[in-house]
């Protein structure tokens, strides 16, 4: 029993289990539009899961090329060597109070 929420072409672009501001409407959820929604949002959701995991795959490979010797890091156009070295800067800061984190456990 979704209410879902449409845009001004009448497309669906939310459901919800309850009424909520914007998803006032009522549709049954053996709808043929409510279940194609849910496909697409669900492989939405799937891919943008996977993005993730492959921006990960892609830095692992960069490294791998450069220890190999492949490819030199400046090679790469200035903004792609931005990215990488503002993540890399962030996994440090994180992995860093990670090993805080786990040292302050250790006390206890």
């Amino acid at each position: 029993m979704p209410y879902i929420a449409r845009n001004a072409a009448n497309e669906i672009i939310g459901v919800h289990e309850s009424q909520l501001e914007g998803h006032d409407h009522w549709l049954d959820a053996e709808e043929a539009e409510v279940k194609e929604f849910l496909i697409k949002h669900r492989a939405k959701q799937s891919l943008t899961g996977s993005d993730v995991e492959m921006i990960r795959v892609v830095e692992d490979l960069i490294d791998v090329l450069m220890a190999k010797q492949i490819f030199v890091f400046t090679e790469l156009p200035e903004a792609v060597q931005a990215k990488l070295t503002s993540r890399r800067k962030v996994r440090a800061d994180m992995n860093s109070l990670q090993n805080l984190m786990d040292e302050d456990e250790a006390i206890f």
